[in-house]
C-alpha cells in the first residue's frame, strides 16, 4: 500500500466498528445441502445432454459422441463454474468459526468481496481477485475499505 493510499484515521475507525460489530452472515447452505444440489444437477445435466444428443441424431444431424459430450460438459462447466465457485464460499460463510472470520480488516469482507466478484467477473477472474486480496491486501492492522472495481 502506497503512502498516498493509507487511509485516514477517520476512515479506519468507520471501518474498525464495522468490523468488530458487523453481525456475521450465515448463509443457510450445509455440506448435505451443497452434495444434494451437486447431484441432482449432475443428473439433470447428464439427461440434458442426452436428450439434446438423441435430438440431434433425429433431425440428422451427425455429431461424433465423444466431441459432443466434451463439448457439452465445457460449455457447462464454464456457465455451471461461477455457481459452485460461489457455492464454495457460502460453505465457508456458513462452517467458519468466528475468530477466523472476524479477522478480516476490510470492508467489505474477504469472503463478501469473493461473491461480489466472481458474481462480477466469473471464477477465473473473480478468483484471481479473490487471491490477490486474500494473500497482499488482507494482511497487518490497517483499516480500510476495498471495495471491488
Amino acid at each position: 500500500m502506497q503512502t498516498s493510499d493509507f487511509p485516514s484515521e477517520q476512515e479506519q475507525e468507520l471501518v474498525r466498528k464495522y468490523v468488530l460489530e458487523r453481525p456475521l452472515y450465515r448463509p443457510h447452505v450445509t455440506y448435505f445441502k451443497a452434495f444434494l444440489l451437486f447431484f441432482v444437477s449432475t443428473l439433470c445435466l447428464f439427461a440434458i445432454s442426452v436428450f439434446a444428443f438423441l435430438l440431434l441424431r433425429l433431425f440428422g444431424v451427425l455429431v461424433a459422441k465423444k466431441i459432443f459430450f466434451i463439448a457439452f460438459y465445457a460449455v457447462a462447466f464454464v456457465i455451471l463454474a461461477r455457481w459452485a465457485g460461489i457455492l464454495c464460499v457460502r460453505l465457508y460463510q456458513h462452517y467458519a468459526p468466528e475468530e477466523v472470520r472476524r479477522r478480516c480488516l476490510l470492508k467489505p469482507t474477504c469472503s463478501e468481496y469473493a461473491v461480489i466478484v466472481i458474481k462480477k467477473y466469473g471464477l477465473l477472474i473473480g478468483g484471481i481477485k479473490t487471491w490477490i486480496r486474500l494473500y497482499y491486501k488482507c494482511r497487518g492492522d490497517v483499516y480500510y475499505i476495498d471495495e471491488p472495481s
